[in-house]
């Protein structure tokens, strides 16, 4: 598996990166990430190259540094979090949502919220 991103407000500019897929993907509503000192379910989403949101996905990948782990990636400019109370629309422009070119999760899945 091939991610690329293009520099961007969301993630800037990340290398392009290869995986060896192992599961087919899923869908992913929220994943658990430790953000502003709390560990919290946060939302996320895949923006596309023009910043407009889209299911994020999660499939199993071997990675050389980090094993068999849930690879969790998007469109061209990666992945937007956000705060778990936060209501707002997704927006690169929230203080308080952020942006990821991808996260790469524990194997178990129990820090993964699949959508499906």
């Amino acid at each position: 598996m091939f991610l690329r991103f293009e520099e961007n407000p969301n993630c800037g500019f990340v290398d392009d990166r290869v995986f060896t897929e192992r599961t087919e993907p899923r869908a992913v509503g929220a994943v658990l990430r430790k953000h502003g000192g709390k560990e919290n379910w946060c939302p996320i989403v895949a923006l596309d190259e023009k910043g407009r949101p889209f299911p994020a996905r999660a499939r199993k990948v071997e990675d050389s540094g980090e094993g068999i782990c849930y690879l969790v990636y998007g469109g061209l400019w990666g992945l937007r979090l956000k705060d778990p109370d936060c209501r707002d629309p997704w927006s690169i422009e929230d203080p308080h949502q952020w942006g990821e070119a991808f996260l790469l999760l524990p194997s178990d899945g129990a820090d993964v919220q699949f959508s499906e």
